[in-house]
């Protein structure tokens, strides 16, 4: 008799849960109501989220947030998230969306949801000291520097095993910063990391240092969104398309990553769908 209670105190409470998520509507209801959408992203990850030398918030990441809020007519209410917050904070409710270089993989979209399409197209590559290694082959038992709840620490191990039967020795930092000041110092003998992430922490110090082999794990750096809500998804999606048909995209995209821009980077990485099939600069968006 006492277990039947408790079952069914369990099912009174957890219908009460989903209730009240049924009755509390849609984030678009909340963020239009209050005019303000909160923002998660690093202050850590140069040229995509960081602090620069004024203090200032700034990046790509946080320019293309900036873009979709002036779409959506609100105002933004930046928090700071790091790797291992990005998605707890998304799947908690504290924040809205994400958008801080965070890849689009299996494991995460068992958590949260993610905006389509993605909004930069990169992949990861090892990175070390000029000259001291000509292959990838080679780095098999070395150490290799890697940022804590990065999906490169499976990534790299995974790729190295089809190169040899040497393991790595995977040792993480809590930022990308302290990475490269290991790799810097000795401490390790490679670090891996995206391309766009590379570009922005090795800075001038990167013509001391070189890319070891080819891309490896291509990503797709994706807009994160809370789980089960369609709707905010969907105007989270179709707002970051209409930002890259109206030629927005194209221009923060060019002040950070084109061949001008502060970092540029050594392939297309817009969202781009290919030109041989679709014509020259189709954008992924979806039709009206």
């Amino acid at each position: 008799m006492k277990s039947i209670r408790v079952i069914f105190v369990l099912f009174f409470v957890s219908s009460l849960a989903a209730f009240d998520s049924f009755a509390s509507g849609s984030i678009l209801d909340s963020v239009k109501k209050k005019g303000v959408i909160r923002i998660g992203s690093g202050q850590t990850v140069p040229p995509l989220n960081y602090i620069n030398e004024k203090g200032q918030w700034t990046g790509f990441d946080i320019e293309l947030g900036d873009a979709i809020a002036e779409k959506l007519g609100v105002k933004v209410e930046r928090v700071n998230v790091n790797n291992k917050t990005r998605v707890a904070f998304l799947a908690s409710g504290r924040i809205d969306l994400t958008i801080s270089s965070m890849s689009h993989t299996r494991s995460r979209d068992e958590q949260i949801d993610y905006a389509e399409p993605a909004y930069l197209w990169s992949g990861k590559i090892f990175y070390a000291k000029k000259g001291r290694f000509t292959s990838p082959e080679q780095l098999g038992g070395k150490r290799i520097a890697v940022v804590q709840g990065s999906n490169a620490y499976i990534a790299a191990t995974n790729y190295l095993a089809t190169l040899t039967d040497k393991k790595p020795k995977m040792v993480s930092f809590q930022n990308n910063s302290e990475c490269f000041m290991a790799l810097k110092q000795g401490k390790v003998d490679a670090y891996t990391q995206d391309t766009p992430i590379i570009a922005g922490v090795a800075g001038h110090e990167g013509l001391e240092y070189e890319s070891v082999g080819p891309i490896y794990s291509p990503g797709l750096y994706g807009i994160g969104v809370p789980p089960n809500d369609s709707k905010w998804r969907d105007i989270i999606s179709f707002t970051l398309q209409d930002v890259i048909k109206d030629g927005t995209y194209e221009k923060i995209y060019n002040k950070w990553f084109g061949q001008s821009g502060r970092f540029p980077l050594p392939i297309n990485a817009r969202p781009r769908l290919p030109e041989d099939v679709f014509g020259e600069f189709n954008q992924f968006a979806w039709p009206e």
